[in-house]
C-alpha cells in the first residue's frame, strides 16, 4: 500500500492470533474484502512479520501466552518510527473495555470486538486505505521536495527567529565547509555566513570570507514566513564568482572590439572630412551629398563605440570621474549650445530657463554634459516641428534640479518600467521611426548615480515628457537654509532671488497657493518673503501663514501694508526704497539666528 498512492488499493493486513481457529476465520474475512493477509501465531511471530514483510495495518490479538498483543503494541510503537503502522486490537467484550483502554494508552489505533463484524471490519479498512493513501502522498510530496532541496546548486539556509540555523541544503554546507547538514544546525548565522539576518535582508550583495583567505561573492535574497507564532527566514545564497568571470570576459571582449572599430572608424572619418572640405578636389554635388551622408553615419557609429566603451567600463566600475565644484548653469548653457545645430536640423529651438541663482554641484563636467546630450537629443528627436525644448534649474529639498522638457507624444505607460534599462526601446521593431541602441539613458542613469544624484521622468500621453535629474548641492550651498518668495511681479521675484541667494536657496511662486504646494513637497522653509496686497485678502493671506507652525514672514510695502499691519500680525516689515535690501538681508539673518 505504501508504494501506492490510491485509497483503494489493496492492504497487506496482519492478523496475529494464538488460536488457529480463530486467526483463520479472521483471516477469512480479511481476504474477501480483496485485501492480502498475513498471518502469526505468537507475538514473537507478528514482530518477525512487521520486520520483513512491513505490512500496512495488524490486527492484534491482546490475549497470546508469552509476548502478547500489549507488550506487542508497546514494542511496535518503539521500533516502528519511519512510518506509520496503525495497530487494530481484538478482544472479547467478556474481558471488559478496560483491556481496550489500555491498548489504546500503549498506541494501538482501534479495536475490534470479537467476533468481528465483517461490515465494521469493512468499515475500517477502509478509512484506514484512505488515511494511508493519504500519508503515502504526503510523504512522497516531501520527500521530493527534500530531494529539490538538496539538489539546488545555490546555497538555502532557514533560521529561526534567534538566528540559529535549523535547516541546511546539501549546497550550504559545501560552501560552509561542513560534511553534512547536521554541523550547521544549531550554530548562529553569523558564526556560519559572517553576516546577520538583518544585513541579508537589507543587501543583495555580500561577500564570504573563507578559511583559506580567498572571498566569494554572494548574491543574497531572503524570505521572511511563520508557523504559527514562530517565526523564521529561508535565505538563499548564489555564488556569483562564475558570473563575475564571464562579465569581465565578455566586457574584455566588447572593450577589444570597439578599440579595434574606432581606429579604421577614426581614419575613415577624417579622409570624409577632407573630401567635404575639398581637400581632394571640388566633388560633384551628389558626391558631395554622399560624402556628408557617409560622415554623419559615421558619427553616429562612432558615438555608439564611445556607450559601447562606457558600457563596459561602467558596469566594471573602472569608469574615472574627475570630480570638483562646478557652476550648473554654466554647464547647461554650454549643453544647450552644443544641441543647437542638431536642434535647428530637427526645426525645434531649445530655450534655456535663465536664473539668477549660482548653483554648484560636485560632479564631472565632461560627464554631466554627456547625460545632457542624452536627455536634450531624445527631447529633440521626439518633438513635433516648431516645439520648443524647455530646460529648466531650480533647488529642491533633494539638491538641485535640472527639467528637460519636450511637447511630444509622450511615454508609453506599458514601456516606462523598462525606460532606464540596458538596450530598452519603446518600438523594438524594424519600422521604427527614431534610430539608437537603447543605451543612452541607461548609461545617463549610470553615470548620475556614480555622481551621487538620480534620474527620472514624467510623462502623460499626448502631452509630452520631462526628463529630471537632481544632484547634490556642494559644501556650503549644502547647509543652505531656503526661503519661498511669493508676488505676481515676475521683476520683483528676480530681484528678491538676487538679493537673498547668496544667504539662502530661494523658491519663487507667484501666489500663496504655489508656495503653499513648494512647502508641502519640500517641507517649512525658514522665512517667506511676500507682497500680501497682491494676493487678494491680506489679513486671509496672514492666516494662512500663521497656520504654518515654525515658518516666519517678511512683508513687502504695498498700500495697504505698513508697520502696524505687520506689528498686528507679528511679522518684519520691509519697505521697498533706498536701503531694502540691506534691510531685508538683516531681518532675515535675526530669523535665521533663531532656527
Amino acid at each position: 500500500m505504501t508504494a501506492s498512492l490510491l485509497p483503494d488499493a489493496k492492504l497487506c493486513v496482519l492478523v496475529a492470533d494464538d488460536i488457529e481457529a480463530s486467526r483463520q476465520a479472521l483471516a477469512e474475512l480479511v481476504k474477501n474484502l480483496n485485501h492480502t493477509c498475513l498471518q502469526a501465531a505468537s507475538g514473537n511471530e507478528a514482530l518477525r512479520c512487521i520486520e520483513e514483510k512491513k505490512p500496512d495495518i495488524v490486527l492484534l490479538d491482546l490475549l497470546m501466552p508469552g509476548v502478547n498483543g500489549f507488550e506487542v503494541t508497546r514494542l511496535v510503537r518503539q521500533r516502528i518510527t519511519d512510518r506509520w503502522l496503525p495497530v487494530i486490537v481484538t478482544s472479547s467484550f467478556a474481558w471488559g473495555e478496560e483491556h481496550f483502554l489500555s491498548a489504546l494508552s500503549m498506541g494501538a489505533d482501534d479495536y475490534l470486538v470479537r467476533p468481528v463484524s465483517p461490515l465494521i471490519l469493512q468499515a475500517k479498512l477502509r478509512q484506514y486505505q484512505r488515511v494511508l493513501a493519504l500519508q503515502a502522498n504526503l510523504a512522497m510530496l516531501a520527500q521530493r521536495q527534500r530531494a529539490i532541496h538538496e539538489h539546488i546548486a545555490d546555497a538555502i539556509i532557514t533560521v529561526d527567529s534567534a538566528q540559529q540555523i535549523i535547516e541546511a541544503n546539501l549546497a550550504a554546507t559545501t560552501l560552509f565547509g561542513a560534511q553534512s547538514a547536521f554541523p550547521l544546525a544549531g550554530r548562529l548565522l553569523r558564526e556560519v555566513v559572517g553576516v546577520d539576518l538583518a544585513q541579508c535582508m537589507a543587501h543583495r550583495e555580500i561577500t564570504f570570507a573563507q578559511p583559506d583567505g580567498q572571498t566569494t561573492p554572494l548574491e543574497v535574497s531572503a524570505s521572511q514566513w511563520s508557523i504559527g507564532t514562530q517565526a523564521y527566514c529561508t535565505i538563499t545564497l548564489h555564488d556569483l564568482t562564475e558570473w563575475r568571470r564571464i562579465q569581465r570576459m565578455k566586457d574584455e571582449f566588447l572593450a577589444t572590439v570597439s578599440h579595434e572599430l574606432r581606429t579604421p572608424l577614426t581614419s575613415v572619418l577624417g579622409a570624409l572630412g577632407l573630401m567635404a572640405a575639398g581637400a581632394a578636389g571640388v566633388l560633384p554635388c551628389a558626391a558631395q551629398e554622399l560624402t556628408v551622408v557617409a560622415k554623419r553615419n559615421g558619427e553616429r557609429l562612432s558615438r555608439l563605440i564611445d556607450d559601447v566603451l562606457d558600457l563596459t567600463k561602467l558596469e566594471g566600475n573602472q569608469m574615472a570621474l574627475n570630480m570638483r565644484p562646478v557652476l550648473l548653469d554654466s554647464l547647461l548653457a554650454e549643453a544647450v549650445a552644443a544641441n543647437a545645430s542638431y536642434a535647428q536640423r530637427h526645426n525645434v529651438t531649445l530655450e534655456l530657463a535663465q536664473s539668477a541663482l549660482r548653483p554648484q554641484a560636485m560632479i564631472d563636467a565632461d560627464r554631466f554634459l554627456q547625460v545632457m546630450a542624452n536627455l536634450l537629443s531624445n527631447a529633440i528627436k521626439h518633438s513635433s516641428a516648431g516645439q520648443p525644448v524647455q530646460v529648466s534649474l531650480y533647488g529642491s529639498a533633494q539638491g538641485w534640479r535640472i527639467d528637460v522638457t519636450d511637447h511630444g507624444p509622450g511615454i508609453d505607460p506599458a514601456f516606462r518600467p523598462r525606460l532606464f534599462q540596458k538596450f530598452a526601446q519603446a518600438d523594438g521593431s524594424d519600422r521604427r521611426v527614431q534610430s539608437g541602441t537603447g543605451l543612452g539613458l541607461y548609461i545617463s542613469r549610470m553615470l548620475v548615480e556614480r555622481m551621487g544624484g538620480r534620474i527620472f521622468a514624467h510623462s502623460e500621453a499626448g502631452q509630452g515628457s520631462t526628463f529630471s535629474l537632481v544632484l547634490p548641492v556642494h559644501n556650503e550651498s549644502a547647509v543652505k537654509p531656503w526661503v519661498v518668495c511669493i508676488a505676481q511681479d515676475r521683476q520683483q521675484l528676480e530681484r528678491l532671488t538676487q538679493w537673498l541667494s547668496p544667504l539662502v536657496r530661494v523658491e519663487a511662486a507667484a501666489n500663496a497657493d504655489v508656495a503653499l504646494s513648494i512647502m508641502a513637497r519640500e517641507g517649512p522653509p525658514a522665512a517667506v518673503v511676500a507682497n500680501p496686497q497682491a494676493q487678494g485678502s491680506a489679513d486671509e493671506f496672514c492666516s494662512r501663514l500663521q497656520g504654518l507652525a515654525g515658518v516666519e514672514a517678511i512683508f513687502l510695502v504695498g498700500d495697504s501694508i505698513d508697520a502696524k499691519f505687520a506689528q498686528r500680525h507679528g511679522m518684519a516689515w520691509v519697505p521697498l526704497v533706498h536701503g531694502s535690501q540691506q534691510r531685508l538681508l538683516h531681518g532675515l539673518k535675526l530669523i535665521l539666528a533663531k532656527k
